[in-house]
């Protein structure tokens, strides 16, 4: 069993802080059967999924990837499934392998490593699937894992489990079926991502920014590897109507605003570890809503020093079409009217009007000259001041 030791991570991630050299590519790649296989992975290609990871009865909804908030600055690499609402004291809903393969990483974390956050009453497991070389099936938030799972594990790491101390995620190779319940979930969501090393997502244009996350350009629409009648089964839970079904994180363009940046010499998406603020302050991202992708968002790694989340007054302009010729443009920074599920919210008083400034340029050379001023509006601000910054992707 192989353990590695982790850095500040994301909320919902367990992944490797340090890499072995033959598991990176110099332009960013990863590969993951060597950093999750430990070379020992079996075929490749894609699979079909035969089995949900919850029953569909026990699921209340379904949200796709691409969501951002908090922390979660640049869109997110994975899916939400919610469990339908339990009383305190009911048992969770099981957990499934949606095929045949192999556990290849287990994580458990009872807080947010790196972070000020509080002891939680609660744990956190993740799983890697590895279902062939090329396909991985993601879980995280699991509540429980199940038995049969736990007695592949040492004597040692089921000791540190128990007694829910925070350590570093175990490489192990635990063969599991279709169907097989592998934990529990209740009180939270299920996060699900595949990951298919065949499929390379062109919306990153720099994989080497994501450093030890680099696996992001290998997600894929998780209902595209089911079939009828499961997958429409599914789909009827899901929050998001528009293509892709189960949304999208990568939306780079040479050359356009849209996408995602990182603040020169912040570490790229791993970020500065030496932060106590977390891995995102760095970020920044401009795409679209998750559930409704017609409305333009603007994600802030560091607004007045906290992670905030907008939309634009006027839903514009639009930053797929702002390139370098369109000089400096101002976006004013509204609150959205619309959750995490894609419904219109009525927002309190002191969450209503203008939030602030963002002013953007695009440079030559993949380079971005940004200013955030909280506070104010667009008529306001004439030109770039002391606080702008450059980033990159």
């Amino acid at each position: 069993m192989r353990h590695f030791f982790l850095g500040a991570v994301p909320t919902c991630a367990f992944l490797l802080a340090a890499l072995p050299a033959s598991a990176q590519q110099s332009d960013g790649i990863l590969d993951l059967k060597q950093l999750w296989s430990q070379g020992k992975a079996e075929g490749k290609g894609a699979v079909r999924f035969a089995h949900s990871p919850m029953r569909v009865d026990d699921i209340e909804r379904i949200t796709p990837m691409g969501l951002m908030i908090g922390g979660h600055v640049c869109p997110i690499d994975h899916g939400y499934f919610y469990p339908k609402a339990t009383k305190p004291g009911q048992p969770h809903f099981d957990v499934m392998s949606p095929a045949d393969g192999y556990i290849v990483m287990v994580g458990h974390r009872t807080q947010l490593t790196g972070s000020t956050e509080h002891k939680r009453d609660y744990d956190d497991y993740a799983l890697h699937i590895e279902h062939t070389g090329t396909f991985f099936t993601f879980y995280d938030l699991l509540t429980q894992l199940d038995p049969s799972v736990l007695k592949h594990l040492d004597e040692a790491t089921r000791e540190r489990f128990a007694k829910k101390n925070m350590g570093p995620p175990v490489q192990v190779r635990i063969p599991v079926k279709a169907g097989q319940v592998v934990g529990k979930i209740g009180g939270r969501s299920l996060d699900v991502a595949v990951i298919n090393t065949e499929v390379t997502l062109k919306g990153f244009l720099t994989p080497k920014l994501y450093g030890h996350y680099a696996w992001r350009v290998h997600v894929v629409d998780l209902f595209d590897c089911f079939d009828e009648p499961l997958k429409g089964d599914l789909l009827k839970l899901n929050t998001r109507k528009a293509k892709p079904y189960f949304g999208k994180i990568d939306y780079d363009i040479d050359g356009k605003l849209v996408g995602n940046w990182f603040k020169e010499g912040s570490g790229g998406y791993p970020g500065d570890r030496r932060d106590p603020r977390g891995y995102w302050m760095g970020h920044l991202a401009f795409a679209y809503h998750h559930v409704d992708p017609t409305l333009v968002l603007v994600s802030i790694g560091d607004f007045d020093g906290k992670p905030r989340q907008f939309a634009v007054q006027g839903n514009g302009p639009d930053p797929a079409k702002i390139s370098a010729k369109d000089g400096l443009v101002k976006y004013e920074l509204l609150y959205a009217s619309i959750n995490s599920n894609g419904d219109r919210i009525e927002l309190p008083p002191q969450m209503r009007g203008v939030q602030g400034t963002l002013l953007a340029q695009v440079l030559d050379n993949r380079k971005l000259k940004i200013e955030v001023l909280p506070g104010r509006k667009a008529n306001e601000v004439r030109d770039f001041g002391k606080e702008a910054r450059i980033y990159e992707r």
